[in-house]
């Protein structure tokens, strides 16, 4: 997998007694609206889509419960929060949690520990030593003393045997993910790694088994797993023995990554990564169709599965993305004429003389640009009115320009399109990103064929955007 995605998300663990309730009191203290979101687990796993939104009233007090066994990591507004069963009174000031009348120093400490990626962090600790042996020592040293805190508030009685102890397992977690993520850092970026990262690699493993359902509850053991299963078993010891990776498609490297983890993981741990898997790609919203045929098989094998209705209404989006694809464009979803001999900005600006002109810089693989098309609707009817033209530049590849057409229909993009080719992405890049590549989404304002933002507020900003280009009109 080549994306990182930059995001931290707690599970439950609960290995043994049966179901306790816990009842939680959360009072929101300055809150922005009356929403709290609440993120419980699913079959004692954290699965990512699995979020309530709760409103609260004039008391700003919510009250919630869930069955737990020992214990159940819950993410209440982003603060990450271990429960256990009985009563919990909690505080947030500000969606940042002030008070707990049970650990709440073991809480607060919690709160301030190293959120940064793991894969960052990994890769850090190979900048302070190279070696397999330094890397331990460090990885351990740093672990331990993580967790003094933690021991001198369990020896004042400050925080319970429960969470003491699965702090601890959460620690030690995070340790075994980064002795593999380090080896795995480092083939990416020299594409290869010694002798001594490579047997520090195949010990992690071997001492750690990842089909283990005991650090499912980590936030990172998804790509723990998902990295051990394609880099290390599919890419890496083939690579070895002098096996080059076949050239894929993306419904066959969909397939190849689903069956990577049928082939290598068993009962409750298989099931929640292959429906993990399923979510990652889905909330992705490239709409493939094979996304349905593996979601399918995945009924099929679970019949009864808690994941499948988290999953399906990303399935329903899928179902009619392909249905709109069908169609044919609306009279208002045009193409500009000739444009892949378009090689300039400017040749493009002078297309819309004498005109005022939004334009919203996207590509299918971009998740934020498509979030922002949620509110295309309103900008569509401001622009409209104002007799402002709408246009969409994609910087897409060749390869994309079929997805690309589509799209188009399926978020009803109404207005002028481009996609570039690459003279003109390289003369967008120069422009506007001093040619050190690109971020996007990036709106922009022309007038009259000139540049007169460079960096305008997005769709979402609203009334907002709309003064803004209204200075333009």
């Amino acid at each position: 997998m080549n994306r990182i995605i930059l995001f931290i998300i707690l599970t439950t663990a609960a290995i043994n007694t049966s179901a306790q309730q816990a009842k939680i009191t959360i009072k929101i203290l300055h809150a922005k609206n009356n929403i709290l979101k609440i993120q419980a687990p699913v079959d004692n796993t954290w699965f990512y889509p699995a979020v309530k939104e709760l409103s609260f009233g004039a008391d700003s007090t919510i009250h919630y419960s869930l069955p737990i066994k020992n214990f159940a990591w819950l993410s209440i507004n982003n603060n990450q929060i271990l429960i256990e069963p009985g009563t919990t009174n909690l505080v947030l000031d500000n969606n940042v949690l002030v008070k707990s009348d049970r650990n709440m120093e073991g809480m607060l400490l919690f709160s301030k520990r190293n959120t940064e990626f793991y894969q960052y962090r990994a890769r850090d600790y190979y900048k302070r030593d190279s070696t397999s042996a330094g890397l331990y020592q460090l990885l351990e040293n740093d672990k331990n003393e993580v967790l003094k805190p933690y021991a001198e508030l369990f020896s004042k009685q400050k925080i319970s045997a429960n969470f003491y102890n699965e702090i601890k397992r959460y620690f030690s977690a995070e340790q075994i993910i980064l002795q593999a993520a380090i080896p795995m850092i480092v083939l990416s970026t020299k594409q290869k790694i010694n002798n001594d990262l490579d047997k520090m690699w195949a010990e992690v493993y071997q001492k750690h088994p990842v089909d283990n359902a005991q650090y499912v509850f980590y936030p990172d053991f998804y790509y723990h797993a998902r990295y051990y299963a394609s880099t290390y078993l599919h890419y890496y010891l083939p690579l070895k023995k002098g096996i080059k990776p076949s050239k894929r498609n993306e419904d066959e490297s969909l397939k190849s990554n689903y069956k990577s983890f049928e082939d290598n993981f068993s009962g409750r741990t298989k099931e929640y990564l292959l429906a993990t898997f399923l979510y990652d790609e889905m909330l992705q919203s490239n709409h493939q169709r094979i996304l349905l045929d593996l979601f399918d098989n995945f009924k099929s094998h679970y019949p009864k599965s808690n994941f499948s209705p988290f999953l399906q209404p990303f399935a329903n989006k899928i179902l009619a993305y392909q249905k709109d694809i069908k169609k044919d464009y609306a009279a208002n979803e045009k193409f500009v004429a000739n444009y892949p001999e378009i090689n300039s900005l400017d040749s493009l600006m002078n297309r819309f003389k004498g005109k005022t002109v939004f334009v919203d810089i996207w590509a299918t693989w971009c998740g934020p640009c498509k979030a922002e098309f949620e509110y295309s609707a309103g900008l569509e009817k401001f622009l409209q009115a104002k007799g402002v033209e709408m246009l969409f530049i994609s910087m897409d590849k060749d390869t994309e320009d079929q997805r690309w057409k589509e799209m188009i229909k399926y978020y009803k993009l109404s207005g002028n399109h481009i996609r570039t080719n690459n003279a003109l992405q390289k003369d967008l890049i120069d422009k506007l990103w001093g040619g050190k590549g690109y971020a996007i989404p990036r709106y922009l304002i022309i007038k009259d064929g000139k540049l007169v933002v460079k960096d305008a507020l997005r769709p979402s900003d609203k009334e907002k955007l709309y003064a803004q280009i209204g200075k333009y009109l």
